[in-house]
């Protein structure tokens, strides 16, 4: 990691909306975890809380994670970091030290991709750690353990995709609100798409497979078919997004 992209990784990480998400997103688990055995738990969120607790519980909170709420918390954070030069009506000012702007917007978004993975991966331990709090060792559980860190780990290539879309979007828009806007748009055409029955598209959309992993396969292996199609299909949109972020970079110095 070049000192540029070090830098920007810690600029990110000092963000007091990071903390401020996560320690709500920690009382949340925790109290999901102590109300599952309660009948108005099982009535508000039509659940099962027999299938949906204990070794399945960090696979049932990461779907509030993934689903809406994580993505939303990170187009904020990640339009508010990519724009802020310009917000600030310094993206074509000189740089100190020879930095170009190029390289600078590059290193924000090679640390915005190392940020999704590391939120995925920190939502699953908070996850884990009220789990264990409430169920003890039997969260465990070897099958469902694996299964369900696998899962975390995929979730976490899809919003490293996403983070590169967001990029993309900031880039081209240089506006934070028009991107924030098409991010919405976005949610709303990728459960649009999940629940229609147009194959086709739903075969190549970037979300519908996490979708699939996260809903129609929950508690369940993931079949290795649909594994390597939807890892491809990320792989692919996330290839697109970075060579789009840096064709439009390409024109940022002059």
């Amino acid at each position: 990691m070049c000192p540029l992209t070090k830098f920007y990784a810690r600029k990110l990480y000092r963000q007091k909306w990071i903390y401020i998400f996560f320690a709500c997103f920690f009382t949340a688990s925790f109290f999901y975890a102590f109300l599952m055995g309660a009948p108005q738990m099982e009535q508000t969120l039509n659940i099962n809380v027999k299938i949906a607790s204990r070794q399945n519980f960090p696979e049932f909170m990461m779907r509030f994670y993934v689903g809406t709420v994580g993505i939303l918390f990170q187009v904020f954070l990640l339009t508010l970091f990519i724009c802020e030069e310009d917000r600030n009506k310094t993206l074509y000012q000189p740089l100190l030290h020879g930095e170009s702007r190029s390289r600078m917007i590059r290193s924000k978004m090679y640390a915005a991709v190392s940020m999704s993975m590391i939120f995925v991966l920190l939502t699953a331990l908070i996850n884990y750690l009220t789990a264990f709090m409430r169920w003890g060792h039997e969260i465990f559980e070897q099958a469902a353990f694996i299964r369900t860190i696998l899962k975390y780990l995929l979730s976490g290539v899809y919003l490293s995709v996403l983070a590169l879309g967001i990029v993309a979007l900031c880039i081209c828009t240089r506006s934070a609100w028009k991107t924030i806007f098409f991010a919405i748009i976005y949610l709303w055409i990728d459960q649009f798409i999940y629940r229609s029955s147009i194959a086709f598209l739903q075969k190549i959309w970037v979300g519908y497979y996490l979708n699939l992993w996260t809903f129609a396969y929950e508690y369940q292996k993931i079949p290795f078919r649909e594994l390597l199609i939807g890892t491809s299909i990320m792989i692919l949109y996330g290839t697109v997004f970075f060579q789009i972020s840096r064709y439009r970079i390409q024109k940022i110095d002059f």
